[in-house]
């Protein structure tokens, strides 16, 4: 039995211990070292589920960076397609989100309008009337419960949903259009945005619009200014340019640096594109309509004067594509 000396010794000797290692800074290094490697491991497991809230279709960011084509090889076919809001990281089903998912889902008919930030705007009932769309109409499905959208009804909020915590859940909409659309592929596309209500996550969203392709046609790629042509070009500051197709391949885009310049934004969108090159003013990239089918891109005037319209894919901006 260790007596009352020996017991003094000891409680002296941990103290001087404790009191060396804070001298020398060891309990200090080896508090922070092991708040640092805490913190790293949080980090690292945010890093490797990602945000648990995404879809098949739908995205993070902005609609204008999003559009998806839905194509059929007949204008007597409707096009449509299923989007999926799900709890987990797209392609990461085996790690759903540990929280229940609650969100709401906006769809809408909007329009595209190059001179606007956002690029697609929302249209009013003149807007319909004015354009002759009263007759186009596009439905959204999930399972017995339908939304039109027609000229009456261009927008619709009532759709919400909510995704189960720590299993793997998804809801399912059918976006169809009405046949017209493919036929006649008026200035007239459907926004959804799905709004989780989770502190955290963000908000997903695109826009869908029809197209009409010929059977057996896979690679198909056209840039053309898309700026209204009853005006001379001349009379611009800048020019709105659109880049869309089918299919993949290979795409050059030139200028003529003496009278446009492409904008800093129109030149990062390209060159962020993996295997991008630029030599002078030319860029050379690849194009995918299952990755991105549009690219809208903007010039800057410098020297344009007498040119026609026609002139402008001629001589000013060109673009070729190859499979």
């Amino acid at each position: 039995m260790m007596g009352r000396k020996g017991k003094i010794t000891i409680i002296l000797a941990v103290a001087m211990i404790a009191i060396l290692l804070v001298a020398g800074g060891v309990l200090a290094t080896y508090a922070a070292y092991t708040s640092s490697r805490s913190a790293q491991r949080t980090v690292a497991t945010y890093d490797a589920q990602g945000e648990r809230f995404s879809s098949n279709t739908l995205v993070r960011g902005h609609s204008k960076d999003n559009v998806k084509t839905l194509y059929v090889t007949s204008a007597s076919v409707a096009p449509a397609s299923v989007v999926t809001i799900c709890n987990y990281e797209r392609g990461k089903q085996t790690l759903p989100n540990s929280e229940q998912i609650g969100y709401s889902l906006l769809v809408r008919f909007v329009r595209h309008d190059p001179t606007s930030e956002e690029k697609y705007v929302p249209v009013d009932a003149a807007y319909m009337t004015a354009n002759s769309l009263t007759g186009y109409s596009v439905t959204l499905r999930i399972g017995e419960s339908v939304v039109t959208l027609d000229s009456s009804h261009l927008s619709d909020n009532t759709y919400s949903g909510t995704l189960t915590a720590n299993v793997s859940d998804s809801d399912s909409y059918t976006l169809t259009f009405g046949t017209n659309f493919a036929a006649n592929q008026p200035n007239l596309y459907v926004e959804m945005i799905a709004t989780p209500q989770n502190v955290g996550l963000h908000a997903i969203c695109g826009i869908f619009k029809a197209g009409l392709r010929a059977a057996g046609a896979s690679n198909s790629w056209s840039g053309a200014f898309s700026d209204d042509t009853s005006i001379a070009p001349s009379v611009y500051d800048g020019y709105n340019y659109q880049i869309t197709g089918v299919g993949s391949g290979t795409a050059t885009l030139s200028w003529d640096d003496t009278r446009v310049e492409l904008s800093a934004v129109s030149a990062q969108k390209l060159l962020t594109i993996e295997g991008a090159t630029q030599t002078g003013s030319s860029i050379t990239f690849h194009v995918d309509s299952d990755v991105e089918s549009l690219y809208d891109l903007q010039f800057h005037k410098k020297n344009i004067t007498t040119e026609t319209w026609g002139d402008m894919p001629a001589t000013v901006v060109r673009f070729r594509f190859g499979a």
